[in-house]
């Protein structure tokens, strides 16, 4: 009887984990968008993308792909003189300096979501309960 009734106290008692769990949220910062394209007009579709900071200029602190239209954008967080390079596997590059000179009007610092009150309320319940029964286990 008191297994059963262990058991059932944790079955109820338990409570999400939230060590590996993912979630999104709108971001507020300001990204800066580039659109690559041939000389023909055609755009540059697919291709591989590498942003470079003006902090490091020899390791891409952003990589990716363009997307159909030929788009890419990235969020600078630093003044100074930003690159990004698109090259296709037939050797066409295109290089793109971007010039940052103000930073204050970027929002670095997205706020952290915070969890619901009741999953609060029900994770604060389930250690006192669970901390009465680990003492009730430990008087029999």
């Amino acid at each position: 009887m008191k297994k059963l009734m262990f058991v059932l106290m944790l079955t109820l008692c338990a409570s999400k984990s939230y060590a590996h769990g993912v979630g999104f949220r709108q971001s507020s910062f300001r990204s800066i968008a580039l659109e690559f394209f041939y000389s023909t007009g055609e755009k540059m579709s697919y291709r591989e993308a590498k942003v470079f900071s003006p902090k490091d200029d020899k390791f891409a602190v952003q990589t990716g792909r363009t997307d159909e239209e030929g788009r890419f954008a990235f969020v600078p967080d630093c003044v100074g003189e930003w690159r990004v390079i698109v090259r296709d596997e037939e050797g066409h590059q295109c290089e793109a300096k971007i010039d940052i000179d103000d930073v204050s009007n970027l929002d670095m610092k997205a706020p952290e979501p915070e969890e619901p009150l009741y999953i609060r309320a029900i994770l604060g319940v389930s250690i006192i309960f669970n901390i009465a029964m680990l003492i009730y286990r430990r008087k029999s």
